[in-house]
């Protein structure tokens, strides 16, 4: 009987020898909390820079793609100076260049000279209606769109081009698809004159859908809304085309047109304009 009980008795104390011994466990649970924290600590310190990184990355291909790069100017080129040639240039308005701008303003014209110029390089400030005639001429808003440009049928989502009227083009004999410099929203961007305004009476300021969308990304411009803030500078090379351009295709060659803008712009001599 005595044996038994004392049987008893070391299991039991082996029992509590047991418990006594729990610790260590919660120790080892404590070391796995604080695994946790440093983990969340570092996902938290990890995520904070991905989402930055993410955003950055999204703003960084946003802007491209709204700066429309590929036909962007070269940013060494000086755009104030180039404006204040564009306010110098009104000295000389040209006959038959004032045209309204659909919207109950006039616009004029002006003729800048350089010296041994051939005086075809024109200027003027207007607003920025969106043309989406050619391939495209069935873009969002645009009722009376047409399928043909005046030199091809462009797509107006794909190629940047601006509209000189009819009139114009033909008594200052602007070559088709000449070399173009947009200024809108403190950016300059080449395009080519791709179509012409033949309306009755004639309308100036119009780009194509990439071009109004490119300078004002913002804006959810399209074939019903255009920008109706006099502010775009148009400057126009009318004897200058770039290479790339088949009147067959509705897209153009981008670094042509970027390589003849830079060089043009590059060489342009502000002080000579005037």
């Amino acid at each position: 009987m005595f044996a038994h009980s004392f049987v008893r008795f070391l299991v039991l104390l082996a029992i509590m020898s047991l418990v006594l011994a729990r610790p260590i466990p919660k120790d080892r649970s404590h070391g796995d909390g604080s695994k946790k924290d440093n983990k969340h600590s570092s996902s938290g310190s990890g995520s904070g820079p991905d989402p930055g990184s993410s955003s950055s990355s999204s703003n960084s291909t946003s802007s491209n793609s709204g700066s429309g790069a590929s036909f962007a100017a070269d940013s060494s080129i000086d755009i104030p100076s180039l404006l204040q040639a564009v306010n110098a240039a009104t000295s000389k308005p040209l006959s038959g260049g004032k045209f309204g701008d659909g919207h109950g303003k006039e616009v004029q014209i002006y003729q800048w000279n350089s010296e041994g110029g051939d005086g075809s390089i024109y200027a003027f400030t207007a607003d920025m209606d969106v043309d989406c005639d050619g391939t495209d001429y069935q873009c969002k808003g645009n009722g009376d769109g047409q399928k043909e440009t005046s030199y091809g049928a462009l797509s107006a989502k794909r190629v940047p081009f601006y509209v000189i009227p009819q009139s114009f083009v033909d008594k200052y004999k602007i070559k088709g698809n000449s070399l173009g410099a947009i200024i809108c929203n403190n950016q300059m961007f080449y395009a080519i004159m791709g179509d012409t305004n033949g309306d009755s009476p004639e309308v100036i300021g119009e780009a194509s859908w990439l071009m109004a969308q490119t300078c004002f990304p913002n804006d959810g411009l399209d074939g019903a809304k255009g920008h109706d803030a006099s502010d775009v500078t148009y400057i126009t090379f009318g004897s200058l085309v770039p290479d790339g351009i088949d009147e067959k295709s509705p897209t153009i060659d981008l670094s042509a047109l970027k390589e003849l803008g830079d060089k043009t712009l590059k060489g342009f001599k502000v002080a000579n304009y005037k």
